[in-house]
C-alpha cells in the first residue's frame, strides 16, 4: 500500500472518510471551512504556550527544588543591575541630554548638529536592544530551519522519542522543536526560542554518540539538559533582555551562567541519571574516547586540583569546569560549586599524585616504570577508542510507516483545499446529512 506523506488513511472501523486525519475533523461543511491560512486548534488537555507563563507545568515548589540555589539570587542581581542601568540612563537623559538638545548648534556648512554624541547612541541602544534581540533570535531560528536536519518520528526517531520523554518529564506544554546541525568537530548543543516556540540544536559530532554501539544514555542526558534549560526559563525572551547586560560583566555574569548550567544538569540527571558518567566522558575526551574516561578519577580531581589559577579558570568560565561538574553529578548531596572548589571525596584509590602537588613529589621515570610493571593490565585492552561503523539503509527507506502526522488536528493546506472543493461540488444539502464522528474534548 502506498503510504507517502500526504496520503491519509482512516483507522479500520472508523466512520470518517478515507481522506480524513487519524483523528478526523468534523465533516459537516454546512457552515463552511476555515480559511487556508488558519491553523486549527489542537485537541489537547495541556494549555498552550503563553506570553507571561512558564514553559513547564511542574509545580513551582518542585521546579524550584531542581533549580540550583545560587541561580535566583544572581538572577535578581542581574535584574537589579539592568533596572539600575536603565534608571541611570533616564536620569542622565533628563539632566544632561535635554538641556543639550535645547542648545544644539547646526553647522551651516555640513548641516550636522553638535551636542548629540554618546547620549543618542545610548538612547537608541536602550530602545532598540529588545528589538535587536528579537531579530537575532528570529534570524538564528530561520537559519536552523532551512539548513539543519529536523528530528522527527521518521528521522532520527530514537532521538525524537528521547525528546518526547524529556519534555514530558520536565512538564513542558509542548514538545520542543529539535535539529541536528553540522558540527565541524565541535561537541556542543544548545537551547533557544523565538516567540512561543522553543527548540534545541545538537551538533552532529555530539549527536553521533547516541548510536547503540556507543552511548545512548549520554545523548539522553544531553537532551534532558537542553530541555531543562527550556523548562527552567533560561531561554525566555524577557529573561534574556534583563540579563544580557549583566552577562557582559566580568566574572559575575559567568557565575549566573554556571548556576543555570547546574540547573540544567539537574534536569538531565533527573531524566537520565545513568547518563551522567557517560556525558562526562564525551565532554572531557570526545566522542571516540568517551568510554575510556574513569568517571570517579575525573571527579576526584575537583578536590585535589587546587591553586589560584585553577580557581580563576573556573571563575571566568561560562560553564562549570569539567572536574567540578563531574563532582556535582556524582555527589548529589549538595549543589554544584559556583566559586569555591569541592572539599570532600568518597574513598577511592589514587594512581597518581595530583598535579597541584610540588613537582619534586611526582613520580620519576624509574618509579613509574616499576608501577606499570607491578600492576600489569590485560594486553587485549584498548584505551584509544574504537570507531564502529554500521552500514544502514538510507532514511528515505524508513521502516516506520506513517499514515499521517502527529494528532494535533492540523491539516495541511492541500488537504483543506481538496475538502473545500469537494464541499462546493457536493449537491445542496448533502453536507447536512453526513455522519459526524465522535465528539472530542475541547481544549
Amino acid at each position: 500500500m502506498n503510504n507517502q506523506p500526504g496520503d491519509h488513511h482512516a483507522p479500520e472501523g472508523a466512520s470518517a472518510p478515507s481522506e480524513g486525519l487519524t483523528r478526523p475533523l468534523p465533516n459537516d461543511v454546512s457552515q463552511g471551512w476555515m480559511p487556508e491560512d488558519t491553523r486549527q486548534r489542537p485537541l489537547t488537555p495541556l494549555p498552550g504556550p503563553k506570553l507571561f507563563r512558564f514553559q513547564s507545568l511542574l509545580p513551582f515548589k518542585f521546579a524550584n527544588a531542581i533549580r540550583h540555589p545560587g541561580e535566583l539570587p544572581w538572577l535578581i542581581s542581574a535584574y537589579g543591575v539592568t533596572l539600575f542601568a536603565y534608571i541611570g540612563v533616564g536620569i542622565y537623559f533628563l539632566t544632561s541630554f535635554i538641556p543639550d538638545l535645547m542648545a544644539i548648534e547646526v553647522d551651516e556648512t555640513t548641516g550636522t548638529a553638535s551636542n548629540i554624541g554618546l547620549m543618542v547612541q545610548l538612547t537608541l541602544l536602550a530602545v532598540y536592544l529588545p528589538l535587536l534581540l528579537f531579530l537575532v533570535r528570529a534570524f538564528m531560528y530561520a537559519q536552523i530551519r532551512v539548513n539543519a536536519v529536523r528530528i522527527s518520528p521518521t528521522q532520527f526517531p530514537e532521538a525524537y522519542q528521547m525528546i518526547v520523554e524529556a519534555a514530558r518529564a520536565a512538564g513542558l506544554r509542548r514538545v520542543p522543536d529539535a535539529y541536528v546541525m553540522l558540527g565541524n568537530g565541535q561537541i556542543n548543543a544548545f537551547a533557544s526560542g523565538h516567540g512561543h516556540r522553543r527548540f534545541i540544536v545538537i551538533y552532529s559530532d555530539l549527536f553521533e554518540i547516541g548510536g547503540a554501539p556507543r552511548n545512548p544514555n549520554a545523548l539522553r542526558f544531553i537532551i534532558g539538559h537542553e530541555v531543562g534549560h527550556i523548562a527552567a526559563g533560561h531561554v525566555s525572551y524577557f529573561r534574556l533582555i534583563f540579563t544580557s547586560l549583566f552577562m557582559q560583566l566580568p566574572l559575575v555574569g559567568s557565575i549566573l551562567s554556571r548556576a543555570q548550567e547546574y540547573t540544567a544538569d539537574n534536569y538531565g540527571y533527573r531524566f537520565c541519571p545513568q547518563g551522567a558518567p557517560e556525558v562526562t566522558g564525551v565532554l572531557a575526551a570526545g566522542k571516540y574516547l568517551m568510554n575510556e574516561v574513569n568517571f570517579d578519577e575525573y571527579a576526584n580531581r575537583a578536590v585535589y586540583e587546587g591553586g589560584f589559577f585553577t580557581w580563576i579558570a573556573n571563575l571566568n568560565a561560562s560553564h562549570p569546569v569539567g572536574t567540578w561538574r563531574a563532582h556535582a553529578l556524582r555527589d548529589r548531596s549538595e549543589p554544584g560549586r559556583l566559586i569555591w572548589r569541592p572539599k570532600n571525596n568518597p574513598p577511592y584509590p589514587l594512581s597518581m599524585i595530583p598535579a597541584a602537588e610540588p613537582a619534586e613529589t611526582w613520580a620519576d621515570p624509574l618509579q613509574a616504570t616499576d608501577y606499570m610493571a607491578t600492576y600489569p593490565e590485560n594486553p587485549n585492552n584498548q584505551h584509544f577508542g574504537i570507531v564502529q561503523v554500521e552500514q544502514k539503509v538510507p532514511a528515505r527507506h524508513r521502516d516506520r510507516r506513517v499514515a499521517d502526522m502527529l494528532e494535533t488536528q492540523w491539516a495541511p493546506p492541500h488537504i483543506r483545499e481538496e475538502r473545500m472543493r469537494a464541499a462546493q461540488n457536493a449537491p445542496q444539502g448533502q453536507g447536512q446529512g453526513q455522519t459526524q464522528p465522535q465528539s472530542q474534548p475541547e481544549d
